[in-house]
């Protein structure tokens, strides 16, 4: 997006693999992106209950929703995760902490998962190992908030191809393409990926606000996020 005015943007993720795909998404829109590290924001104990719906749109608004008000800034926020067939659409919205090791992080809770992934489908025996990436990206400012969802079809591998990426990529292949998310580029990742479609789509939808000067203000002119308890995980 172009424009004379540079935003300041706030990229709220704490997922380091997360962080490094999204400042490089996200730099086309011309913003000046910050980080929770840059403005050294520590955890707080209300960051576990944010995500806590049965939607990736409701999840990623109610991120994007929190952190805006918390800091002030327009914030740029997204939920994901992968969707198995076999598994009635599991892990879905659980796909971070689906193998149940709440005291892992990083690369040893990535582990976990895809160990937990392989056991799950072995069990199944013979079935279909069809799976879709979804993303709901979203982006709260003051007085309004616009989310968008993107997906990625492939099929989950028998064991883990490639050593980029992070999550689930080195066991999803992408279906156009035989390989594995972590064995693509961060820029071939992007073009094909459904965090890439998602902020693709969203760039586009922000693009003609930014242009009539709609983000301006503060955080605290943001309504109360809706009450979406019917959704509630």
């Amino acid at each position: 997006m172009s424009g004379s005015t540079v935003f300041r943007a706030l990229v709220a993720t704490r997922n380091a693999g997360k962080l490094a795909e999204l400042v490089s998404l996200l730099a086309p829109l011309g913003w000046s992106l910050v980080t929770l590290t840059d403005l050294e924001l520590a955890p707080h104990p209300d960051e576990d209950a944010i995500e806590a719906y049965d939607s990736f749109e409701f999840n990623a608004l109610a991120k994007a929703r929190w952190f805006a008000a918390r800091t002030g800034l327009l914030t740029l926020a997204d939920d994901s995760g992968l969707m198995v067939d076999a598994l009635g659409g599991a892990p879905g919205v659980r796909s971070r902490r689906w193998s149940g090791h709440a005291e892992l992080d990083g690369d040893a809770l990535d582990a976990a998962n895809n160990a937990h992934l392989l056991q799950v489908l072995a069990a199944r025996g013979e079935v279909t190992r069809r799976a879709r990436f979804v993303c709901a990206a979203a982006c709260a400012w003051s007085g309004g908030s616009m989310v968008a969802e993107g997906a990625c079809a492939g099929v989950i591998l028998q064991a883990p191809r490639g050593t980029g990426g992070f999550g689930y990529d080195p066991l999803f292949e992408v279906a156009s393409l035989g390989a594995t998310f972590a064995e693509l580029s961060r820029e071939a990742k992007a073009e094909v990926g459904h965090r890439g479609r998602a902020f693709g789509v969203l760039a586009r939808m922000l693009a003609p606000l930014q242009a009539a000067g709609v983000f301006h203000g503060g955080a605290e002119d943001l309504a109360p996020p809706v009450d979406l308890g019917r959704d509630r995980g």
